[in-house]
């Protein structure tokens, strides 16, 4: 997965120093998967003696873009819909959000029947979505955990 970078926010503390910064991530799969998140990074997410001010918006983005593999299996799916051509279902698509200390995810994910092998994408339900969209982030993130 492409992943851009769509901002960089600083938060500044009482006594004018960066607390934490927010990286906007944004990628896309062919269609089939839409990521679109707010990663926070915390002091405790640096190297040792390294500060905010001492790192570049390349080099924010790649810390952030190394705790977006880590916080996808927390996802959590809020619902998913089916899409009807002459009165078959067709495909899917999964709405799944995140919102933990501090970082925002949203993953759309579009499903067809060739993602469902054993079984009639008409038949599907939630665990079958999940699992679904948690072999296509392994296939994206492979190093990544890809627990649900």
């Amino acid at each position: 997965m492409n992943l851009l970078n769509t901002s960089i926010s600083y938060n500044i503390d009482g006594t004018g120093n960066t607390s934490s910064v927010i990286a906007g991530i944004r990628g896309e799969v062919d269609g089939r998967l839409t990521v679109t998140a707010n990663i926070t990074i915390y002091p405790t997410d640096l190297a040792e003696g390294t500060t905010f001010d001492d790192l570049s918006k390349k080099q924010l983005f790649a810390l952030a873009t190394k705790k977006l593999p880590v916080a996808l299996p927390k996802l959590s799916y809020s619902n998913y819909q089916f899409f009807v051509q002459n009165d078959t279902p067709v495909r899917l698509t999964a709405y799944s959000d995140l919102s933990d200390n501090g970082s925002y995810i949203t993953l759309n994910s579009t499903l067809n029947q060739s993602d469902f092998t054993n079984k009639a994408i008409e038949s599907v339900g939630y665990e079958d979505v999940k699992s679904a969209v948690k072999t296509i982030l392994s296939q994206e993130f492979p190093t990544s955990s890809t627990e649900a």
